[in-house]
C-alpha cells in the first residue's frame, strides 16, 4: 500500500514536469514564430519600398 502511494505520488510529480516541459516549449514556440513573423513584415516593408521608388539595394549589386 505504501508503495503504491509513493508510485501514485512520483507518477504525479512525474506527469507534472512533463507539462511544464511543454508549456515551456511552447512558449518559445510562441515567441520564436513571432520574431519570425515581424522579420516577413520587415522584409516586406523593405521590398515595397524598393519596388516604390525603383530602385535596387545596394548590397545586391556585385559590380
Amino acid at each position: 500500500e505504501q508503495l503504491e502511494k509513493k508510485k501514485a505520488r512520483y507518477g504525479e510529480i512525474m506527469k507534472n514536469k512533463i507539462a511544464l516541459v511543454h508549456k515551456e516549449a511552447e512558449e518559445k514556440r510562441a515567441v520564436i514564430e513571432a520574431k519570425r513573423g515581424e522579420e516577413v513584415l520587415k522584409v516586406e516593408e523593405m521590398a515595397a519600398k524598393y519596388r516604390a521608388t525603383g530602385t535596387t539595394p545596394k548590397k545586391t549589386i556585385g559590380c
